[in-house]
């Protein structure tokens, strides 16, 4: 599975209920509006099952993530590791 970051500019429920309808098991809050996501597919895919691209969900930006590095907490990281390679 590839991975995907998605940002919001704050809190926001309904993308968070389309995140858990859709990808049970495989999202990640990692900020205030931030989520990783563990699929298959295109950003634009992505955005378009949850809703993102039409509105039904609110606001947001889905980018696929080619590589990553930095400092976070180790359940980022492990959960990164478990659900697809970069």
């Amino acid at each position: 599975m590839a991975l995907f970051a998605i940002m919001a500019a704050s809190e926001n429920p309904a993308l968070l209920a389309s995140l858990e309808t859709h990808y049970p098991g495989n999202h990640l809050k990692v900020g205030v509006g931030q989520w990783l996501i563990a699929g298959s597919g295109t950003a634009a895919e992505i955005s378009n099952t949850l809703g993102i691209t039409v509105g039904t969900s609110g606001a947001g930006i889905v980018v696929l993530v080619a590589g990553y590095y930095g400092r976070a907490s180790n359940n980022i990281w492990e959960w990164m590791a478990s659900k697809g390679k970069t």
